[in-house]
């Protein structure tokens, strides 16, 4: 967060709290926003129109990134074995 937005923060009243003044000291506006936007990404993915965002991660890991990781670890097996039978070049 920047020392400006702070200042605008500290000036409002209800938001001038410790508790808020320390979670807000760490944010990271670029991360959160990221957060959001592949929320958004996994909501419209689904195929879901009621607005309901609960169980959206789950979804996404077993449909999506679970069976590209499970893929990918499979992959990265085939390759560790063709480099010990010699048959891969190390990648400098």
């Amino acid at each position: 967060m920047t020392e400006d937005l702070a200042k605008k923060l500290n000036t409002a009243g209800a938001f001038d709290t410790p508790w808020l003044k320390e979670e807000l000291s760490n944010w990271n506006v670029i991360a959160e926003q990221k957060k959001a936007d592949f929320m958004e990404h996994m909501y419209k993915c689904s195929g879901r129109t009621s607005g309901l965002y609960t169980g959206l991660w789950q979804e996404f890991c077993l449909r999506e990134a679970g069976p590209a990781m499970r893929d990918r670890f499979f992959e990265m097996m085939e390759a560790v074995r063709l480099y010990e039978q010699g048959l891969l070049e190390p990648v400098s």
